[in-house]
């Protein structure tokens, strides 16, 4: 009896997480004020991964586009290298969208393992 009743216990704790691991994570951010739904993204209402570089350019447009959106405006010192940096158009290359930008924690700028800039990841 005892270990029918510990059984079901353990079983249930099971279910608990399952349940509230699935409903854990939301849509965060300006998506979420959008109203998108993770299958928006991620092509599935179950994601086991971030959603690919091609999902997030189908709606934000092509690095180039997004390198002439994020062009440094006003460069107060053009001797100072740090101020023409844009960070849709690095030496790094096209990197993962989501090496920076994250819905489900903070964002996190990639550059900055290395530089010190003045402008943070949505």
């Amino acid at each position: 009896m005892k270990t029918s009743f510990l059984k079901l216990l353990m079983m249930l704790a099971v279910l608990g997480t399952s349940i509230s691991g699935a409903n854990a994570l939301t849509v965060g951010g300006p998506h979420a004020t959008m109203g998108f739904k993770c299958a928006d993204c991620h092509k599935t209402d179950a994601p086991q991964a971030g959603p690919t570089n091609e999902a997030c350019l189908s709606c934000h447009g092509s690095y180039e586009q997004l390198a002439a959106k994020t062009k440094p405006k006003h460069i107060a010192n053009p001797a100072d290298k740090e101020a023409h940096a844009n960070p849709h158009k690095s030496h790094m290359g096209e990197i993962n969208c989501t090496d920076c930008h994250r819905t489900h924690k903070p964002s996190e700028l990639v550059c900055g393992q290395c530089h010190t800039f003045d402008f943070v990841p949505k």
